[in-house]
């Protein structure tokens, strides 16, 4: 049986079709990660806490891999986040597999273990900082 050859403006027009949906796709999460980042720092100095974070290689384009966006916002609450020891920096990351916005904060534990909590903006926000955050995730 002959195979049906594929027009080649077809093949061009889905593949930068695919190449913009990833890529939009991508920065949005970069840019969900980037305003939490801001609400971190703001929370944070409320409390006198200078809240530094980072986001290495954002702007690249990614696929979630394993229900996560690969994408790391790394936040320190004791200085500039190229300055400190990695296991003193947060790492948060936005799931993917999630019908509402939630993040996945990973910490080194002072046993040595990882931890891990997954939250809301305002949750994620409350954990890292300790600040009292006067509204909820579920609040509209």
């Amino acid at each position: 049986m002959a195979q049906q050859k594929t027009n080649p403006k077809l093949e061009q027009a889905l593949t930068r079709g695919d190449l913009a949906i990833r890529q939009a796709n991508s920065a949005r999460a970069t840019a969900v990660l980037r305003a939490l980042g801001k609400m971190i720092v703001d929370a944070s100095a409320t409390i006198g806490v200078d809240a530094s974070t980072s986001i290495p290689d954002g702007d690249r384009i990614y696929d979630p891999a394993d229900g996560v966006w690969p994408q790391e916002l790394l936040v320190s609450l004791d200085g500039p986040v190229e300055e400190m020891d990695p296991e003193e920096v947060r790492t948060i990351r936005l799931l993917a597999d999630t019908a509402v916005t939630t993040f996945r904060v990973e910490w080194h534990r002072a046993d040595g273990k990882l931890g891990r909590q997954d939250g809301g903006p305002f949750a994620t926000v409350a954990f890292v900082t300790d600040v009292e955050i006067p509204w909820g995730d579920d609040e509209e």
